[in-house]
């Protein structure tokens, strides 16, 4: 089975580099404080609601330091290894104001945890009972 989705008229060429501090304002109102800088979306990736980069404030990858953020449904950038990686999440914690990047590992039945994408960068974050609030999904990085 071929699946295909399109959606020329909304997707974006570009999204705001944005930090910790920036995404709730962004992701509720759109709007972007200064002037920001802007940084295409790779080919094959598809951003059609809100997408940015994020800068978080630390160090959360060895090697990457800008995260293309994705709010979309899972199946927009989809591709076929997926299966073969783990997904890496973005959540926010409104109180402290800052992003945390991690992939999900189910702790017990009811509960769930965002474990840091480099060890010891902090102890695995409970999501559930938590003030993190979920942001969307790490589509490309660099």
């Amino acid at each position: 089975m071929i699946r295909a989705m399109r959606n020329p008229k909304r997707t974006y060429s570009g999204c705001p580099v944005l930090s910790d501090n920036d995404i709730a304002r962004y992701l509720a109102t759109g709007e972007l404080s200064g002037s920001p800088a802007y940084l295409e979306v790779p080919p094959g990736k598809v951003i059609r609601q809100r997408g940015f980069w994020l800068k978080p404030g630390a160090r959360m990858h060895h090697t990457a330091t800008l995260f293309l953020i994705s709010t979309d449904v899972y199946a927009m950038n989809e591709d076929d290894h997926a299966e073969l990686r783990n997904q890496i999440y973005c959540y926010r914690s409104p109180k402290s104001n800052t992003a945390y990047l991690g992939s999900i590992e189910k702790v017990t039945a009811d509960q769930r945890a965002l474990v840091p994408l480099m060890p010891g960068l902090h102890e695995p974050l409970l999501i559930e009972g938590s003030d993190l609030v979920y942001v969307g999904r790490v589509i490309a990085s660099i």
